[in-house]
């Protein structure tokens, strides 16, 4: 097995992860969300008629909810849109199961709403274009305000209809990125845009730019106008942080906060307490007790958002970048990550090492995010790694029977620990080759004939000359995959390259280049479950198996370019057919690639992305739009497995070995899912 690759109508009805679902359409063993719990929050929100109920957006358009102040997450059945992020989340402060979600997305976005606490959505005709912010009017609940890159709207009965209130000929008003209610008087509205904010006091019959003290050319992330005295307002931008004392007429700037600290994503006062000033910035949260004189920094991780209690402002919850949501019950004191069940993690790679798994997500800030897990990915913790700043990581493989030893790459260059993980250094590469030493020349003399005679003699008698080998340091400008084959009690390493696959018995030490006919690059590398030395090789020119771990290949003849193929599945041995999982469907050949036949036998003739053999039975796996179809007589029927969790996104298929009995599920945004 290859380790580090990358409905039935029924009545009853269970409630799974916000969802209504029919009870037996969903398998006892449905996926279950592994984590690594974490990832970038985007927006969180708080209800507060109900404090302990939030909401938490993400990228790729997830979004949760926790019912436990945090304590535990569950997926929302949320509308999925391509290159998308939840951008603001509100509650209705009349109606508890009324949310609204503002989505930015790549040539869609818009507004949602939820009148069932989540169960169903439906997207407002009204607003179309993407909303960054949204806001209640506190003194009149009915009234919302959505900032969009088409300007300010405002629903006068929350939310059953829209009306635009900002000039359409203004283009300083098209792209909104904050917005805020007077707390006294609704018709007074605060934008924020992309170049200054503004603000009108008639509900957005006419608006004002009010610039006077700020920065020109300031974004304004966010504006907060205190509760009990409206006429204080601050605003972040991306020049600093400002206060008005005069509804915005006039600013001043606030110092204290470093430079490198300017961008400030989210600014909020307590309700309670007017001098003390919370500050969420690209390099973390500062709060001040002398309403911005001066500021101590509460915690170094990038805020997007926060949402506080206003019966109880000490109690705070954080949008974190990368680590998630942060939870403080005393001022930001202390902040504790509550992830349980919220992730939002692109997971690469996952292998096993040792009695561990090991995972990364190659853009976890500045250098990649390491996790293990020493329950078969029940839990999982991040490694604080040294040696990788700046290096995104897309592969990593370990050993079956090491524990300690590692090996991780990016796209040009291999990485090595052997203290499980901690500490990682470059790996030079070093080709071996075996040369056949050169006879010394000879002079053709009555007598050198004699001794070369007796020479060859003596050379057949002690067999022939033991080739030479050499070694020599290489570049590698591509490496797809790094993989780890069990061969007996040794593991081997392979990996694909631009050079063609390397292959490695001392853990990355040395590597040689198997010898695959008129191929250099390779692709990638698949291997039977049973790690019987059955491997296939997708390269440049084509397909090539191996029955002996590499060392013989001979060429498979494939009916579609090999850029069609996603994914293969070799079986355990000759009874069951090799299967390709392709952009036009799957594919099944029963005699080892001499004949092959389109295989859409209960599987739709679509793109499948992967596809797996469960072991050494007849048991395979395939994916197909992210969802999980099966078969049990090796690819002649295949059923859909349905899911409670909602939109799946499966990418790859994997397992440690084939007498596990869990198959992992790696996704592009809820990190490892897992099934038994």
């Amino acid at each position: 097995m290859i380790a580090g690759v990358a409905v039935p109508a029924v009545a009853s009805l269970a409630v799974v992860s916000g969802l209504f679902l029919r009870a037996d359409s969903v398998p006892a063993s449905d996926w279950t969300i592994a984590g690594p719990f974490g990832g970038t929050v985007t927006t969180i929100a708080l209800d507060h008629q109900h404090p302990n109920v939030l909401l938490a957006g993400g990228m790729s358009s997830l979004l949760f909810r926790s019912q436990d102040s945090g304590g535990n997450w569950a997926l929302l059945n949320f509308p999925k849109f391509s290159l998308s992020e939840i951008s603001s989340v509100l509650f209705d402060p009349a109606d508890a199961n009324h949310y609204l979600v503002g989505v930015i997305a790549a040539g869609e976005g818009g507004l949602f709403e939820s009148f069932d606490a989540g169960q169903t959505w439906h997207r407002s005709k009204a607003i179309k274009s993407a909303v960054r912010s949204l806001a209640a009017a506190p003194s009149q609940p009915s009234r919302f305000a959505a900032g969009t890159l088409d300007g300010v709207w405002v629903s006068d009965d929350s939310g059953k209809s829209w009306r635009r209130a900002s000039d359409t000929q203004n283009e300083e008003m098209q792209g909104i990125t904050a917005i805020a209610f007077d707390t006294k008087d609704p018709n007074i509205i605060y934008a924020g845009t992309s170049h200054l904010p503004w603000k009108t006091t008639d509900g957005g019959k006419t608006w004002q730019s009010i610039h006077t003290g700020m920065i020109d050319d300031s974004d304004v992330f966010s504006i907060y106008v205190d509760p009990n005295d409206p006429s204080t307002v601050l605003a972040s931008a991306c020049s600093g942080i400002y206060s008005s004392s005069d509804r915005g007429d006039e600013w001043h700037k606030l110092l204290g906060i470093p430079n490198t600290s300017r961008r400030t994503h989210v600014i909020r006062e307590d309700p309670l307490n007017p001098s003390i000033i919370y500050a969420g910035t690209t390099t973390g949260l500062f709060k001040s007790l002398n309403h911005g004189v001066s500021w101590k920094t509460m915690t170094d991780t990038q805020v997007n958002a926060m949402s506080m209690d206003p019966a109880n402002p000490n109690e705070m919850y954080l949008a974190l970048k990368y680590d998630g949501v942060g939870k403080s019950t005393d001022g930001g004191q202390r902040i504790d990550l509550t992830n349980h069940g919220y992730v939002d993690r692109n997971i690469s790679s996952i292998t096993q090492s040792g009695s561990r798994l090991v995972a990364i997500e190659p853009t976890d800030g500045e250098s990649p995010g390491i996790f293990v897990s020493s329950d078969r990915g029940e839990s999982w913790s991040q490694l604080h790694q040294q040696g990788l700043v700046g290096v995104h990581l897309h592969s990593i493989v370990g050993l079956r029977n090491d524990d300690r030893t590692l090996l991780a790459s990016n796209s040009n260059q291999i990485f090595k620990s052997i203290d499980g993980g901690l500490a990682w250094k470059p790996l030079a590469v070093r080709i071996v080759t075996l040369e056949q030493p050169k006879a010394p020349p000879v002079r053709h003399t009555t007598r050198s004939r004699a001794t070369s005679r007796a020479s060859k003699a003596s050379s057949t008698a002690s067999g022939p000359a033991k080739p030479i080998e050499k070694v020599r340091e290489v570049k590698l400008t591509e490496i797809r995959n790094l993989y780890s084959i069990q061969s007996g009690t040794q593991g081997i390493i392979y990996a694909a390259t631009d050079l063609g696959l390397l292959r490695s018995k001392d853990a990355g030490e040395r590597w040689t280049v198997t010898d695959i006919p008129a191929s250099s690059g390779v692709i990638a590398l698949y291997a039977a479950p049973n790690s019987n030395g059955y491997l296939i090789v997708r390269a440049a020119t084509g397909l090539f198996a191996s029955k002996d771990y590499g060392d013989h290949w001979s060429e498979l003849q494939f009916p579609l370019p090999v850029s069609d193929i996603n994914d293969i599945a070799v079986p355990a041995d000759s009874s069951s057919p090799l299967l390709i999982a392709t952009r036009l469907g799957l594919y099944s050949s029963a005699d080892g690639g001499a004949k092959w036949y389109a295989n859409s036998r209960g599987i739709p003739a679509s793109t499948v992305t992967a596809v797996l053999y469960d072991g050494g039975n007849s048991t395979a796996y395939a994916i197909e739009y992210g969802q999980l179809f099966e078969t049990k007589d090796s690819g002649n029927s295949w059923e859909h497995v349905p899911s409670a969790l909602p939109n799946l996104r499966i990418r790859q298929l994997w397992k440690p070995d084939s007498s596990s009995s869990r198959l992992y599920g790696i996704t592009s945004d809820l990190g490892i899912l897992f099934r038994n």
